[in-house]
């Protein structure tokens, strides 16, 4: 039963993330490990027909070994529904652990697990910055302009503070120019001052939001299949 509840959650991540949103080595670290997972239930349930999960799994491993490398200028995948970020958030906390599983067997060095790591806590960023720009999207189309901006806001600042290397320079721009054209549109009305949208107010939602993901300890506990 443990077995087949982390192959369900493995399959889940490999078919839950919008395509191309998890790298390609980390898909391929699922995979290898979805591998190893249905050859023990082949073991313990001989008479299971695990034979087509076990090829449906080599092809997509040969797949996914072919794909080209990420470029820079390529545009990153977004996710554009709210249940969608919590079923995504919830497989990246079971892949985060299951990360340090893997180096306390060692089956991965601790230099790799740090790469596989890093590349979990940047798809958090990601992720956090979608559900932001959701939230703002979604407050813009119901007219409610001074909540959407400080949503947008609040995904500018995280962006600006955790980026590597411009790597959120094309969102950052368009968010900039959202607000600003927001802002225009409120002049006959009340302005939004920096006063209304103070720093200290948004760095407490900035980081009440981030630590939900970020804080290492969390995500180390054991599921209960472990």
């Amino acid at each position: 039963m443990a077995l087949k509840t982390r192959v369900r959650n493995f399959k889940f991540m490999l078919n839950g993330f919008p395509p191309g949103f998890l790298p390609k080595e980390q898909t391929l670290l699922v995979q290898r490990s979805l591998m190893q997972l249905l050859e023990q239930l082949a073991k313990l349930e001989p008479g299971a027909n695990h034979s087509k999960d076990l090829k449906d799994v080599a092809q997509q491993i040969a797949e996914a070994q072919r794909q080209p490398p990420v470029t820079t200028n390529q545009a990153e995948p977004t996710v554009d529904s709210a249940q969608r970020v919590r079923d995504i958030k919830a497989c990246l906390e079971e892949l985060y652990k299951f990360v340090f599983q893997l180096e306390g067997k060692r089956q991965l060095t601790r230099a790799q697990a740090e790469i596989h790591r890093a590349a979990i806590r940047n798809l958090v960023l990601q992720l956090t910055v979608d559900s932001y720009v959701l939230h703002g999207r979604i407050a813009r189309e119901k007219d409610k302009q001074r909540l959407a901006i400080h949503y947008f806001d609040l995904a500018l600042k995280l962006m600006l503070k955790e980026q590597v290397g411009g790597q959120f320079d094309g969102r950052v721009n368009q968010l900039r120019a959202a607000i600003a054209d927001m802002e225009k549109g409120l002049l006959n009305d009340t302005p939004v001052t920096p006063q209304a949208r103070t720093d200290e107010t948004d760095q407490a939602a900035i980081e009440e939001e981030w630590d939900k993901f970020a804080q290492e300890q969390t995500w180390k506990k054991k599921q209960i299949y472990d």
